[in-house]
């Protein structure tokens, strides 16, 4: 659950696919700026806001539905020597609990939602993340606020903990951008490789 928007000086678990793409897009480069806070992140969209806004009816379904607990994400998790800020929407003792609204049904999960859910895991210790995916359509556009939560609708993927994933892929670059992130400067994938190894 995000409440603070401000993007600028720290990585998101939702940054994960850009930090483990190709450093020499113009995307990255919008993205970099906004990390060192000389752009901001621009308006949201109204679709992107009722995903959030659905975030908590949706955890209290889950809950009604499996008689299982969830704590809702109240404030983010900090790993302040990698520059990381990660954010929650729910999590029981055993795993990371997700959840995603979508336009349209997932044939398999998609490769940035599940590079997300290793972060998360990884930071809070967890095994497992509950990807909870909810079909929209148009009427929930109207009254997220107040929505009728379909059960015909939202569907649960599991996404086990990738721990080869996170060190040696994720790690070796999560640990060269923060620090370029506080020296103020542009990632180099030259600079990178030769710390590091071959870029994958």
């Amino acid at each position: 659950m995000i409440k603070n928007q401000n993007r600028s000086k720290w990585f998101g678990a939702s940054d994960t696919s850009t930090i483990m793409g190709n450093w020499d897009t113009e995307t990255f480069k919008n993205w970099w700026a906004i990390k060192l806070g000389f752009k901001d992140k621009g308006a949201s969209s109204w679709i992107m806001d009722c995903g959030n806004i659905m975030e908590i009816p949706i955890i209290r379904f889950i809950e009604k539905q499996e008689g299982k607990k969830i704590k809702i994400g109240r404030h983010p998790y900090y790993k302040f020597s990698l520059r990381l800020r990660v954010n929650y929407d729910g999590l029981r003792k055993n795993e990371v609990v997700e959840i995603k609204t979508t336009s349209r049904i997932w044939k398999s999960v998609p490769k940035n939602y599940w590079q997300q859910c290793q972060v998360l895991m990884w930071k809070k210790h967890k095994a497992r993340t509950g990807l909870y995916v909810y079909l929209m359509e148009e009427t929930d556009y109207l009254r997220p606020y107040f929505p009728d939560i379909d059960p015909k609708r939202l569907t649960r993927r599991e996404i086990e903990f990738d721990e080869s994933f996170i060190n040696n892929e994720y790690l070796p670059r999560l640990k060269y951008l923060a620090s370029c992130l506080r020296a103020k400067k542009f990632p180099k994938v030259e600079e990178y490789e030769q710390v590091f190894g071959k870029a994958s």
